[in-house]
């Protein structure tokens, strides 16, 4: 089981990678919304979202599952992951064909198709690349994860600088991510020698196992993806390509957000498995509560600071033209509290082994969701979109919720929580007060002022604290083989 020193190691290591690669990206869509304005940014954007709908769809819950069988007593890893890896290509390779030939089934411009065509085969490579995650979160060798993660953005950023050097348009801005994702797969396969020789196996026993166990975590991605990209979508068909843009602005910010919970869970989630089939119930319980504490010490401040400084950031982002975004912003980062709650629920639905239990759970959210986003959408643009994925996201997470408690009884506390509510009221009361100064000085104020109001009122621990920072010479970074 993955120790307390382990798992912060583990974490503090793969948050600064996660920080770089957030701040990357940021400069890589600085440069994007600049060089495309809102209207094309809001092309590029309903582009991306129509090819995440088709990544996520090929996913079938294989980069989780693949994280849990490698992880159980006696697996046999190279075999899992070669298989894994086999099912990945094909499946991936008849999706992606398809998307470029159902997009002409929409009534999207030229220019959306033709991005479609290419982008298909960069999210393809992507889907290889991305499903590896799951070996260095067993091996407990994030270092390697987020080194690849960084090669890629790096690799993006540059292309992209290139492209808004020569005045290039939406379509090649895609496309630029086909040379950035081919090298992260390639980088990603040499990572994972020391643990496990990657090749596709096609092996149709082993992939009959894999999709018994995938098949309830894939249908319910499936509802999933209604309510998850539905809204970009559903806005796209309705309104103007310029506010999908502005609210594409808003959503990356989520979308950035929404790594950190994942990234935490896809290190917690062995341990968890773990605990719960080994009988390790109190273990399991504390983990919970100790992580739902970590989850609401991040989130409540983010979402009070975005009620002040949504419009700078956006404006500072994105830079003039998006103003409008930060108004989105303000609503949308309300989905963060969703977002956090049902990502740590929804990887203990998975420990626990409940997948089943969730699927009428989300089919219920996507079915409400999708009927709100066609009704808000048409009349209330972009902040009826906003306000629909605020339910979608709050409704998941009170099911994850009631699933994971009428198996397991765990509660978390709530002593972390308020005591971050009352901090992040006397943040956000400091902002009002102060003088005007730069977004970035008064997003570094208002996190000094909480952390230490949070630190003198108990809420945050500092031997928590201490626990988070590795000591030198002890642990393993790697499992070799």
């Amino acid at each position: 089981m993955i120790s307390a020193q382990s798992l912060a190691k583990n974490f503090t290591i793969q948050t600064v990678g996660k920080l770089l690669s957030i701040f990357l990206g940021l400069v890589t869509i600085a440069i994007i919304t600049r060089a495309l304005g809102a209207e094309q940014f809001g092309e590029y954007t309903t582009v991306v979202t129509y090819l995440q709908f088709f990544g996520i769809l090929v996913d079938f819950g294989l980069t989780l599952t693949i994280l849990v069988m490698i992880s159980e007593k006696g697996a046999d890893e190279e075999k899992i992951v070669g298989n894994f890896l086999g099912l990945r290509l094909i499946s991936g390779f008849l999706l992606f064909a398809l998307a470029p030939i159902i997009v002409f089934a929409f009534p999207y411009s030229t220019t959306i198709k033709q991005a479609v065509l290419f982008g298909a085969f960069a999210y393809f490579l992507m889907g290889g690349a991305s499903l590896l995650v799951g070996v260095f979160q067993k091996h407990e060798a994030m270092w390697r994860a987020a080194l690849g993660e960084l090669i890629n953005r790096l690799v993006l950023l540059v292309t992209i600088v290139i492209l808004a050097w020569f005045q290039f348009g939406v379509v090649a801005f895609v496309a630029s991510a086909i040379l950035a994702n081919a090298v992260w797969f390639w980088f990603m396969i040499r990572f994972a020698k020391p643990f496990v020789h990657v090749r596709p196996k096609f092996e149709l026993a082993v992939w009959k196992t894999i999709f018994a166990r995938t098949w309830p975590i894939a249908v319910s991605i499936i509802f999933n993806l209604m309510y998850l990209k539905g809204d970009i979508l559903i806005l796209s068909l309705f309104r103007s390509q310029t506010e999908v843009g502005l609210y594409g602005v808003a959503y990356r910010i989520i979308d950035i957000l929404t790594v950190l919970p994942m990234m935490f869970m896809g290190l917690l989630l062995p341990s968890l498995t773990l605990a719960w089939t080994n009988g390790d119930h109190d273990q399991f319980r504390s983990r919970l509560s100790r992580t739902f504490d970590v989850f609401m010490i991040a989130v409540i401040p983010i979402i009070a600071g975005a009620q002040i400084l949504g419009t700078e950031l956006i404006s500072f982002i994105a830079g003039p033209g998006y103003e409008q975004g930060g108004e989105v912003l303000k609503v949308l980062i309300l989905a963060i509290f969703g977002v956090f709650v049902g990502t740590l629920f929804g990887h203990l639905v998975v420990a626990l082994n409940k997948q089943r239990a969730m699927i009428f759970g989300y089919a219920t959210a996507a079915a409400l969701s999708v009927a709100g986003y066609f009704y808000v959408i048409p009349v209330y643009g972009m902040y009826g979109a906003a306000w629909m994925t605020v339910f979608s996201e709050a409704f998941i997470a009170i099911v994850t919720f009631v699933v994971v408690y009428r198996t397991s009884k765990a509660l978390p506390h709530l002593g972390a929580f308020l005591k971050s509510v009352f901090a992040a009221l006397v943040m956000t009361g400091f902002l009002l007060v102060t003088p005007s100064m730069h977004v970035l000085l008064e997003v570094i104020f208002g996190a000094l002022i909480y952390f230490m109001l949070m630190i003198l009122i108990r809420g945050i621990k500092m031997e928590d604290v201490r626990l988070m920072i590795p000591s030198r010479g002890k642990g393993k970074v790697e499992s070799r083989k």
